[in-house]
């Protein structure tokens, strides 16, 4: 089976890349398999109202805070409750799976690749303060390689969640010795955190969903299918 067969292959990649010094990682869907998780149980959800959770309004809900998630799906299928309502029925269809999610395909491999050479690293993600302990305790060990995470929504310095660029320039400005925003590399799932990335003036590796057309990431600085493909030296980093 050849590489690209694998899914280890880029398939978009822009012509030129710029050294960094500090990488950024989003969590759901990029460096655990969450997303599959989170799609089972809205759908569950949305079943008695004959709702069908589709790729569309996936792809509007990944990467934004939890909190805007939820009020995007309750204002989009108009349901008959709240979004804290809507919360509370996804912590109950995720609470006894949450602490099961796998890590996804390269990541345990390039974490301690860049932690072994000393390459800063923290966490931007969307994600609340409790679930991200939840989900995240099971790689725990593997997750004392960032140095930070921000939660946007748990942050109150983060006053807007993806595509503003808050959540990654809070990010960078908690490094020890701050880095410029075209310092940091940034990965990502999701199109509204490619949009962010971007707008915070940083380079961004995106691993979306399959199905993401590569017209919709075309402005990402690579496309990758899965990080077991990414090529640190691509970017002045110690190649693996």
């Amino acid at each position: 089976m050849s590489e690209e067969d694998k899914g280890i292959k880029p398939y978009l990649r822009c012509c030129s890349f710029q050294p960094v010094t500090h990488c950024i990682f989003e969590l759901d869907g990029l460096l655990i398999d969450s997303e599959r998780l989170r799609t089972e149980c809205v759908q569950r959800i949305l079943d008695p109202y004959g709702h069908t959770y589709s790729f569309d309004i996936r792809m509007r809900c990944m990467g934004k805070p939890d909190a805007e998630q939820a009020e995007l799906i309750v204002n989009t299928f108009n349901l008959p409750f709240s979004r804290t309502e809507f919360e509370v029925q996804q912590e109950l269809q995720s609470r006894s799976k949450l602490g099961f999610i796998r890590l996804m395909p390269g990541v345990e491999r390039l974490l301690k690749h860049l932690d072994k050479f000393n390459v800063p690293m923290a966490i931007g993600s969307g994600s609340c303060r409790d679930s991200f302990a939840i989900k995240t305790k099971r790689h725990s060990r593997l997750f004392d390689v960032f140095h930070h995470v921000v939660l946007s929504g748990s942050d109150e310095e983060v006053k807007e969640g993806k595509p503003a660029p808050d959540i990654f320039l809070t990010t960078a400005s908690r490094f020890e010795d701050p880095p410029e925003p075209s310092k940091c590399l940034v990965f990502e799932s999701s199109l509204v955190g490619m949009e962010a990335a971007l707008a915070a003036g940083m380079q961004v590796v995106l691993v979306p969903d399959p199905l993401v057309s590569i017209r919709a990431s075309a402005p990402a600085t690579l496309r990758l299918r899965s990080l077991e493909g990414f090529k640190p030296q691509y970017f002045g980093l110690p190649p693996l």
